[in-house]
């Protein structure tokens, strides 16, 4: 009975062996200490919340990334928009010498420039329009490429029409009146009203931490209707494109209205810069808080690791280790085996 005993203990120990064998095995070729939290003991309620601060720190830099994606973008249409409303004031100046000459090639140029201010308003990213507010999933600028003919252009026309020699402060007057007026204000509903009080639109860059970056063509950073930069670069070239040789003949007020509408254009071109001024800044911020997250990702990945993970080259000494010994036992038995079986033939 014995020597039962003992081969029956030595089984034991063999399977205890054999577990820790296939334990270790999992560990060297996984580099983690097991597959589940119990494998962790008590550091298992510290791991998890640790990957819990990983995938939240995770997210937000996916979520900056994506709104610098979209920023980046915002800027490229700014800095369009901006370099149209100074070339459209410079040739509004320019032309001011021209004459009738001019005249045409100034409004086709200034209806071209319209239409192209227009689709410009309405680029998208990652499938949402870049200046409509919270409103993602309409453009901007309804029918942006009939701008030229719709609503706001109609009634420009109409004003600039109306040009003497003395009302070029009148025809302006009724020109921004054209752009505000709610049967012919050129932007979406949603623009031209719940936009106009909502917030801005804003990242979470942290717990507790936004970055508003938004922006709005149908208001300036004041929040002024009248003085938006959106507005008044297309209210500016929609005036340009509605002029005719019948405007030059004027004089006086078709210079007074060349020199109103090139203020108007470079007043939008400031408003615009100020608005790129104002998301660069954000950029920066944002920019900022994801590196900050990028490096706390580094330091809590190495804290999960030291909790999870498993050291090599002990696992593997240990696996060695492991290997000699049910080696050492699998012979042991074997050779009790062999005494007991000759003990019985005597």
């Amino acid at each position: 009975m014995s020597t039962i005993s003992t081969v029956g203990a030595m089984a034991l120990d063999q399977a205890r062996l054999r577990d820790r064998l296939d334990l270790l095995a999992r560990q060297i070729s996984t580099g983690q200490r097991g597959v589940t939290h119990g494998a962790l003991g008590p550091e298992a309620r510290y791991a998890i919340d640790l990957r819990g601060d990983i995938g939240r720190r995770e997210a937000y830099i996916g979520a900056a990334n994506t709104a610098l994606g979209r920023m980046s973008a915002t800027q490229d249409v700014l800095a369009r928009l901006e370099a149209i409303a100074s070339n459209a004031a410079a040739e509004a100046s320019r032309a001011r010498t021209l004459g009738a000459s001019g005249v045409e090639a100034l409004a086709r140029s200034a209806r071209s420039a319209l239409e192209e201010a227009a689709a410009l308003l309405n680029t998208s990213h990652g499938g949402e329009y870049l200046f409509s507010g919270s409103d993602l999933a309409t453009a901007p600028v309804p029918n942006a490429s009939g701008i030229a003919t719709g609503p706001m252009a109609a009634a420009i026309t109409a004003a600039v029409a109306t040009l003497d020699p003395i009302n070029a402060a009148a025809v302006l007057s009724g020109t921004a009146a054209a752009a505000t007026a709610a049967a012919t204000a050129p932007f979406s509903a949603h623009l031209e009203g719940p936009a106009l009080t909502e917030p801005r639109r804003a990242l979470q860059v942290a717990d507790g931490e936004r970055i508003a970056w938004g922006i709005l063509p149908s208001q300036d950073q004041a929040g002024q209707v009248a003085q938006a930069w959106g507005r008044e670069v297309l209210r500016g070239l929609a005036v340009l494109a509605a002029l005719t040789p019948a405007s030059v003949a004027q004089g006086a007020g078709y210079d007074g209205l060349l020199a109103g509408t090139a203020q108007v254009l470079t007043e939008a071109g400031r408003g615009m810069a100020q608005e790129r001024g104002a998301l660069g800044a954000a950029e920066k911020r944002v920019e900022a808080t994801r590196e900050r997250h990028g490096d706390l990702l580094v330091m809590v990945r190495a804290q999960l690791a030291s909790i999870e993970g498993v050291d090599l080259a002990e696992a593997s000494a240990a696996l060695r280790q492991t290997e000699s010994r049910l080696e050492a036992s699998y012979e042991t038995t074997a050779r009790i085996a062999r005494l007991s079986l000759a003990t019985l033939l005597r």
